[in-house]
């Protein structure tokens, strides 16, 4: 029996030894890193999934040519987000505007290790029927109807993140730190290229059935500015038990996350970390799952 306890037991000594000054050794390396090197890097390694590390703000934000784009949007993406880790409050508002249906939805809550949030221009073909609008597939909006958009994502009345572009898909992801989406408010302010989507918008949020969620909304010229504050409808006992155990399983998962990159502070520094000590580990925080149509054919 000793003969074999030995071996093991020395063996796994050897690669204790190996793996601690493997990780001195990639410490080391990340310390010595230019920042510029770090953001080149990360981008690399981003691009493909479709964000951008943004270095200001220290945290990831989709792309424009993000490949997520092709895929524009189905309210089936929505559904089935807590099987992908994804716990949020979202709020769509449809409204009328040159010969279609649009379509901007606003989340806010907790993607797998990161509190995030997301705001989104889609439209459809036509007019759609309020019942259409249910089980639609939106286009997501071409470059021409981009919209100049800003956000400021708030926990427990703290500001934790802010960005602003022109763009189809405006998000904020912020690796390793855990919410509930009741703890977070978003404040944004959407630029409208005329005074009629303007005007169809506002009118379209404040009949919506989200009017008692929406705080400090104000209009100037073709600016629309508001705070959504609010939570969603509770769901059956079963999602919500459901949803309570994905929340379980996020905030382990941050924990570990933290404990695992604690050598570092900062967002680039911890995941270059992973990148090179646990690359699994990387691959599965900073893959952010985004769903494709094909991915629910027989559905």
């Amino acid at each position: 029996m000793y003969f074999i306890i030995l071996p093991v037991f020395f063996i796994a000594v050897i690669f204790l030894i190996i793996f601690h000054f493997r990780k001195k050794k990639i410490i080391c390396r990340i310390k010595c890193m230019p920042l510029a090197e770090k953001c080149c890097i990360l981008n690399e390694l981003a691009a493909p999934l479709g964000y951008h590390y943004d270095l200001i703000m220290d945290i990831f934000t989709s792309r424009t040519d993000a490949w997520q784009k092709d895929y524009g949007y189905s309210d089936i993406y929505d559904k089935a987000a807590p099987f992908f880790n994804m716990i949020f409050d979202n709020m769509k508002v449809y409204f009328n505007y040159n010969g279609r249906t649009w379509l901007i939805e606003l989340w806010k809550g907790q993607y797998g290790i990161n509190t995030g949030s997301e705001i989104g221009v889609y439209y459809s073909d036509k007019i759609l029927t309020d019942a259409e609008r249910q089980t639609a597939f939106f286009n997501a909006a071409e470059e021409n109807a981009f919209i100049d958009m800003s956000a400021s994502l708030y926990c427990k009345d703290h500001c934790i993140s802010h960005i602003r572009k022109t763009h189809w898909w405006l998000t904020m992801f912020l690796p390793g730190i855990f919410s509930n989406p009741g703890q977070l408010k978003l404040k944004t302010t959407l630029r409208f290229p005329d005074y009629e989507m303007m005007s169809s918008f506002v009118c379209a949020l404040r009949h919506s059935e989200y009017d008692l969620q929406i705080q400090d909304l104000c209009v100037s010229l073709l600016n629309v500015s508001f705070t959504f504050s609010g939570t969603n409808k509770k769901p059956y006992i079963l999602k919500r038990i459901f949803r309570r155990y994905i929340q379980c399983k996020n905030k382990l998962f941050c924990m570990l996350y933290r404990f695992v990159t604690r050598p570092f502070c900062s967002t680039a520094d911890r995941l270059l970390y992973l990148y090179y000590y646990l690359p699994f580990a990387f691959k599965r925080t900073i893959h952010i799952k985004r769903y494709k149509r094909r991915d629910w054919h027989g559905i």
